[in-house]
């Protein structure tokens, strides 16, 4: 009843999640839109130190049934929804994590993010897919594999096992 009647045809739903939507908006400028509806947002999680900061509103702090942006400190790029709980998304970040440190210099890929949701993969094989992954199973159909090794005990007796 917010987003729909504001941009009618002009938005589509890309994927749900247990919480979260992601929508595809085509408009000028999306966040200067969700700045004018701030009356369903919750603003609080833009950096004032960045671009976006201007944006930034204490208002609807958590407070619950507001709207709120997940990657309030990046831009989303790119979204490879495969099925529900599998999906990557590829996001430029608004500042460098490491410019605090002596010696850094800032390059592109100081600005690329990349989360992924994988249900039922570990965090370590999470770690090891890339965006280009989820893109070509989607795109050419391919399937992806991982070796997860573990270490259990069954009846005191400690195991190594490897699943596929």
């Amino acid at each position: 009843n917010v987003l729909k009647p504001h941009y009618k045809d002009r938005i589509k739903l890309i994927l749900s999640d247990t919480d979260s939507f992601i929508y595809a908006v085509h408009t000028e400028d999306s966040y200067a839109d969700l700045f004018k509806m701030k009356d369903f947002m919750d603003l609080s999680g833009y950096d004032e130190k960045t671009v976006l900061g201007k944006f930034y509103s204490p208002t609807n702090k958590k407070v619950p049934g507001k709207f709120s942006d997940e990657k309030p400190n990046e831009i989303i790029k790119e979204v490879v929804a495969l099925k529900p709980k599998m999906y990557s998304l590829k996001t430029q970040t608004l500042s460098c994590k490491r410019s605090n440190e002596n010696h850094h210099t800032c390059s592109q890929s100081c600005f690329e993010g990349h989360s992924a949701t994988a249900k039922g993969v570990s965090r370590a094989a999470k770690k090891r897919i890339s965006h280009s992954d989820f893109l070509s199973v989607l795109t050419n159909r391919d399937s992806a594999t991982c070796v997860n090794r573990s270490i259990r005990s069954y009846g005191r007796t400690l195991y190594s096992i490897e699943v596929k």
